[in-house]
């Protein structure tokens, strides 16, 4: 039979472990902007997934995690620039303490970039959609690409420019509308 506590903690193990799955990704980029070295960010992840349960109870109810655990990432890339000789001549304190402040903004709102994207290209015209994953997906050359269509390389050039800023004037709009009935 469990004691009382022991249902407490398996209760605050649980949350613990939502929250952080909820995150985990976004943390990753987070780092990512902070520590720009792959196998680096992953490794201070890692860290502050330990911290970030150490430190659990004090965390509050109603707080935003993600945000709290940003903070505590900072701290850790700061500890790790302490240990790295290299990365600590990289960029001042101050450098990276305002990177990490505009970093929680974006990465906080990456998901829904990314919805916005989704939706933005499948409300292109299909040849649209086409010619970008041929760009893009498929990784052609703007060169294959025009001789594939038997268009000039110029005609796929602009083409993909005017596809691109609409993508873009179209993400901006539904995050501003997002944004207005928030």
């Amino acid at each position: 039979m469990q004691s009382r506590s022991e249902g407490q903690n398996e209760s605050r193990n649980e949350v613990f472990v939502r929250l952080l799955a909820g995150i985990q990704r976004k943390l990753f980029l987070y780092v990512m902007v902070l520590v720009p070295d792959p196998q680096e960010a992953e490794e201070i992840v890692q860290d502050v997934s330990v911290v970030l349960w150490r430190r659990f109870e004090d965390f509050r109810p109603g707080e935003d995690f993600f945000r709290w655990a940003c903070g505590i990432a900072r701290n850790e890339v700061l500890k790790h620039r302490d240990r790295s000789a290299r990365a600590a001549r990289c960029f001042s304190p101050e450098f990276l303490e305002q990177i990490a402040n505009d970093a929680v903004r974006v990465v906080d709102t990456i998901d829904e970039r990314r919805e916005a994207l989704r939706e933005c290209l499948q409300e292109l015209q299909p040849h649209h959609r086409e010619l970008l994953n041929q760009r893009y997906f498929h990784q052609m050359s703007t060169e294959q690409i025009a001789q594939l269509h038997g268009k000039s390389v110029e005609a796929v050039r602009r083409m993909l420019h005017r596809i691109r800023m609409a993508v873009l004037k179209c993400i901006q709009q539904k995050l501003r509308t997002a944004e207005d009935s928030a």
